[in-house]
């Protein structure tokens, strides 16, 4: 039996935080003495100690690592996977932000404004009405593939095809990442049972070019010309997107923003 203080030197964990995995019941002492309270460790503990830590260091949580502590090898390979994509997905994200930062710092040191280098058009137009086959939902916004599967599902089921790419309605009055009241349409041909009609009008429309991720900068420059214009936003924005990011790099992917407007 090891005492919590020699289990904490061996395994180079605190015994406050050894304390603490007894409290949630992650990993308790083989043994507590009544008469002091004092914790004693088993030497089969370490494995898991270490198992603990491991799963620590891959991202786990604590109440994740629990579940696994004791699991089924298939299951833990099953868990370590997903986390292993996840994992993944951030570093290639990190990666690009480094990419980006990089490029921002050689602007910087010409002494040019980073935020006046966005790649976005604007212009106003005067659209039509488009019919959309689509599906709304409340969700995460890492989640809008989700929502984009579901209106490919319906056009599939009903032998439809997409005539003029996707667009991306949001209904929300503020943004929750977590919580997001999105509607994904694709653009019909003709007007049918399954489709709604998006109203047309007049529109300042932007066009972004490049990544997703800077569509927030290219809504915030096209508020800011609808503001130094003149004009009044009289409906909810709406994105359509004109090429796929699994076909063409991030660097060539074209967006267009549009925002009903009036004097």
């Amino acid at each position: 039996m090891f005492t919590i203080g020699e289990f904490s030197r061996l395994c180079m964990v605190t015994t406050k935080t050894l304390r603490h995995y007894d409290r949630i019941g992650l990993l308790a002492p083989a043994h507590t003495s009544g008469e002091t309270g004092y914790r004693y460790y088993e030497a089969s503990q370490f494995r898991d100690m270490f198992f603990i830590l491991r799963c620590k260091d891959y991202g786990f949580t604590l109440e994740e690592t629990a579940g696994l502590l004791h699991a089924d090898a298939h299951i833990v390979a099953a868990r370590f996977a997903a986390k292993y994509a996840q994992r993944k997905d951030e570093l290639t994200h990190q990666r690009k932000l480094l990419v980006k930062m990089k490029e921002d710092m050689d602007l910087l040191k010409k002494g040019i404004d980073i935020m006046s280098t966005m790649k976005t058009e604007i212009k106003v137009v005067d659209t039509q009405p488009l019919q959309i086959v689509s599906e709304r939902a409340v969700i995460a916004i890492r989640d809008f593939d989700k929502l984009y599967g579901k209106v490919m599902k319906k056009l599939q089921e009903n032998n439809l095809q997409c005539e003029g790419g996707l667009v991306a309605l949001y209904h929300c009055d503020e943004f929750d990442p977590e919580s997001t009241d999105v509607e994904v349409g694709a653009v019909m041909a003709a007007k049918s049972s399954l489709t709604r009609t998006l109203p047309g009008g007049a529109c300042v429309m932007g066009v972004h070019l490049g990544a997703y991720s800077g569509l927030p900068e290219a809504y915030a420059t096209l508020v800011k010309w609808i503001e130094e214009k003149g004009y009044r936003i009289t409906a909810q924005p709406y994105e359509k997107y004109l090429n796929n990011p699994c076909e063409v790099p991030e660097a060539e992917l074209v967006t267009e923003i549009y925002f009903p407007i009036e004097k």
